[in-house]
């Protein structure tokens, strides 16, 4: 059997682990121990592999799949600490060794997934003795084999692990050119009176920061936005274009840290690596396995966002000019005058705000405050331990049954050896195989005070607090046996969901009281500023919707590439598909192409789109627990065990919807961010058929011809056509059954597949995904991919969301789920999202003339 994974001399090769909780002695980190570390770490799980393919045993879970996992606990250890330091404190005689250690790491992960023996063993376990979590797990590893290239052949492997070396290789020079560049491109102003605006703990902290650079005026550092803070203070409209320009300078001005060859070649080789995966695009690839599913479900809810976004916009936009009597906005003057309109309209002065959001206080009485009443744990500061720099503050977490829950390492303040932004990850991730506690960070990059000053926070730094806290409160939670599924290891479009759901307590009557009290006097934040400051959260959203979907479209964009496809013209790539999309130039994506981080250093590849998507869970639970009075421990505790406790261990929206019953609906996140509803993709004819139907009520004539064309298709099958249109929209099987008060498995949903480029009508059980693999065998095609939305709507007159199983222009190749037949009745689509029919199974096969398949593969 396999060798313990914290037995092994890798530590001691290494560094001793402080305290009971195994955290690195950082202090002892240098480029030799490092590497050391390294090649012990891979050495061991390539010989633990190697032992495993040499076992002439049968292949069982525990010592094939259990121990392919145990052996990657190292080289995952190493990897965390070595990210830690990297994007914390990267000194500079650590800078070789730590991209020296992404190539091992990579290499070993690559050459162990590609070992075709090693995937034999594992393919041959069984997993039908195996209870729910270790049966995922097994179905997990097997997938995470495939999607690294394990089942191609020979040549393709070899191909595969040679773009793999290279993208470690584009990735790490991305992030060393961007660091450098952001470093570079900090605006260095000589007078105090280009500043005038900010306030005196600002330019304390931008004189501090040009001394430590060893120049006279004052240094104004970059963070990773194209929007830059002191944007939204500086009066001076020279000074705010030099901060934009520079800003959006990054990664584009040849030299060193120029970045767009970084970007041309990694979106040349990830649109390779999909292809010999057999996927159009790497978003397809990426998107595959995540909640979305698929690229145009991803890029659907950007685009949906982008009409109502732009007339926020515009809104906001006419106000300022009215407001301070201007004909033209220049880019660089949006966010100060949103600011400005913000303050004098509600008014709020942004020093005196932030005087009433004192960090420790923030800390001790907000961020943990918020945690206690919800989930009943408690903090108490941990001596003792070094972390990567003397900023860094360490807290103990204990939980409501007093065992210790884990460790947070807190590291609040900005300096040159750190990545901007903020964020949190797992140094030690929780799990039973292991018996580790949980050791996560969490790191802002607020501007250090003077001597004896407070540190102060503003809303926007309020907000990234909470929110970053949200995510180590999920890593805390983790209660799954294997590491790679425990805590935040979910799908990215998941994981940023309960980061966003703890921003709801920042201004939260139960919660703001006690922490937004003035740094000087101690008075509670008056109740009329509280008032003053939600309400003015909503203005600005038009602008922050904009350049946050700009960018989420951007990433979608550049992993819609095919293979073959080289874009070399990096910003006129981004020029084109900004202006095809809509997007003004007086809005600059949140990220331009060349210090997108996210997605060309980070792992958010096709995948910046999350963010949204994952809001969209997260405004729906917020409203959630104010129907259950907020900080309910009740409602905290059953919401900690089923959601955030089993982290990827079971489906998480499966968990979702066990929990709550349904699927969140966008509309609670129009609300949160202030946005008109979109409407829905029907015609003004639609529309009044809808005002003239009473909800749920059946109608005798359809005005929309989509509900003509079913019913005309159903009267001829001897159907009486019994369409039902409803007050709102059911686009989800989850959303119909709900609307219906039947099970989810009773709505045959009408799914359009491409086959070559022709459509395919998979009519499958709402409690089904269909195995496109499995279905494609099945019906004989060499595969199957989910359709565009252009070819539903050629191939059906009809939208996703609302296709019906019949009413299209010309028949269309069908095939019925037999778990369909285990309904009396089912419901389906009647042509537009807020309609369904009633039908029997028998009635379904006869209308849509379908041949009856099993739409998920049977166990063997």
């Amino acid at each position: 059997m396999s060798a313990d994974p914290n037995g092994i001399d890798v530590w001691e090769a290494f560094l001793d682990p402080q305290t009971d909780y195994s955290l690195p002695d950082f202090a002892a980190v240098t480029p030799e121990t490092l590497l050391t570390a390294v090649h012990t770490a891979t050495d061991f799980a390539r010989a633990e592999v190697a032992a495993i393919v040499a076992d002439d045993a049968e292949s069982t879970f525990f010592s094939t799949t259990v121990r392919f996992e145990s052996a990657s606990v190292p080289m995952t250890r190493i990897a965390s600490v070595a990210a830690a330091i990297e994007s914390n404190h990267l000194r500079p005689e650590l800078t070789d060794a730590i991209g020296e250690t992404w190539e091992l790491l990579s290499a070993a992960e690559t050459e162990l997934l590609l070992n075709v023996d090693l995937f034999h063993r594992i393919e041959q376990v069984s997993v039908s003795d195996l209870n729910p979590e270790d049966k995922r797990q097994h179905e997990l590893t097997i997938d995470h084999f495939v999607r690294a290239g394990a089942r191609l052949g020979e040549d393709e492997r070899a191909q595969m692990a040679t773009i793999a070396g290279e993208l470690t290789t584009l990735e790490n020079s991305f992030s060393r050119a961007l660091q450098l560049d952001t470093r570079e491109l900090a605006v260095h102003v000589s007078e105090a009176e280009s500043l005038a605006g900010m306030n005196d703990d600002q330019i304390a902290a931008a004189e501090s920061r040009a001394a430590d650079r060893g120049v006279d005026g004052y240094l104004l550092p970059l963070n990773n936005f194209t929007q830059q803070g002191v944007l939204e203070s500086l009066n001076s409209a020279q000074t705010r274009r030099h901060v934009l320009n520079n800003s959006m300078a990054r990664g584009s001005r040849g030299g060193d840290g120029d970045t767009r060859t970084q970007v041309a070649d990694t979106t040349a080789l990830r649109a390779l690596k999909a292809h010999l995966l057999g996927y159009p695009s790497y978003s397809s690839f990426a998107i595959d396995n995540q909640t979305a599913g698929n690229p145009d479900a991803a890029a659907d809810i950007v685009s949906s966002l982008i009409s109502p976004a732009n007339a926020q916009l515009d809104e906001e936009l006419a106000q300022v000019k009215q407001r301070y009597d201007l004909e033209d906005v220049a880019a660089e003057d949006v966010k100060y005058y949103l600011a400005k309109y913000r303050a004098d309209e509600f008014g709020i002065d942004p020093d005196e705000v932030a005087k009433y959001f004192e960090f420790d206080t923030v800390l001790t009485e907000g961020v943990y405050r918020a945690a206690t009443g919800l989930y009943g744990i408690t903090f108490a500061p941990y001596e003792g331990v070094t972390a990567w720099h003397e900023d860094v503050r360490v807290y103990e977490v204990t939980d409501v049954t007093e065992r210790p829950l884990g460790l947070v390492l807190i590291d609040p303040y900005s300096r040159d050896t750190k990545r901007g932004g903020a964020w949190m990850d797992q140094l030690v991730p929780a799990s039973r195989l292991t018996g580790l506690h949980p050791v996560v960070t969490l790191s802002l990059n607020l501007a250090k005070p003077g001597p004896g000053r407070p540190t102060l926070l503003n809303p926007t730094e309020l907000t990234t607090f909470f929110h970053e806290f949200g995510h180590v409160l999920h890593g805390l939670f983790a209660n799954s046996t294997y590491p790679s599924t425990a805590g935040t290891a979910v799908p990215r479009d998941y994981v940023e969901f309960p980061s966003q759901l703890n921003e709801m307590w920042r201004f939260h009557p139960q919660v703001l009281p006690h922490f937004a009290k003035h740094v000087d006097t101690g008075e509670p934040m008056p109740a009329e500023l509280v008032d003053a400051l939600v309400a003015s959260e909503k203005f600005g959203q038009g602008f922050d919707t904009i350049e946050y979907l700009a960018a989420a479209m951007l990433d979608l964009s550049w992993h819609s590439l095919e293979a073959g496809e080289h874009i070399t013209e990096v910003l006129s790539f981004e020029s084109e598909v900004l202006a095809a999309a809509g997007f003004s130039p007086l809005v600059p994506p949140r990220y331009r192409s060349t210090y997108f981080g996210h997605i060309f250093a980070s792992g958010y590849a096709a995948g910046y789109y999350s963010y949204l998507y994952s809001e969209v869970i997260a405004a729906w639970v917020s409203e959630w627990f104010e129907d259950q009075g907020g900080l309910n421990r009740e409602a905290g505790d059953a919401f900690r065990e089923a959601i955030l406790a089993p982290g990827y261990s079971v489906d998480p929206m499966a968990a979702i919807e066990r929990f709550f019953g349904t699927r969140p609906d966008v509309a609670p996140l129009l609300r949160r961010r202030g946005l008109a509803e979109p409407v829905t993709e029907v015609d003004d004819e639609d529309a009044e058929a809808t005002a003239e139907t009473e909800p749920g009520a059946a109608s005798a004539r359809w005005d929309h011809p989509n509900h003509e064309a079913v019913a005309a298709d159903l009267s001829a099958a001897g159907i009486d056509p019994r369409i039902e249109i409803f007050d709102g929209s059911t686009p989800t099987a989850a959303a119909a059954a709900e609307a219906l008060g039947i099970e989810v498995g009773a709505i045959a949903n009408s799914l359009i597949f491409s086959s070559g480029g022709e459509p395919v009508l998979i009519m499958a059980s709402g409690a089904h995904r269909v195995d496109t693999t499995h279905v494609a065998d099945l019906i004989g095609v060499d595969s199957l991919d989910r359709a565009s939305k252009e070819l539903v709507r050629e191939a059906t007159g009809q939208v996703i969301g609302g296709v019906a199983p019949c009413g299209h222009p010309n028949p269309i190749p069908t095939y019925v789920d037999v778990s369909l037949k285990d309904y009396p009745v089912l419901w389906a689509g009647a042509g537009t999202p807020n309609s369904m029919v009633p039908l029997t199974y028998e009635q379904l096969l006869t209308v849509t003339g379908g041949k009856e398949i099993t739409v998920v593969a049977e166990e063997s």
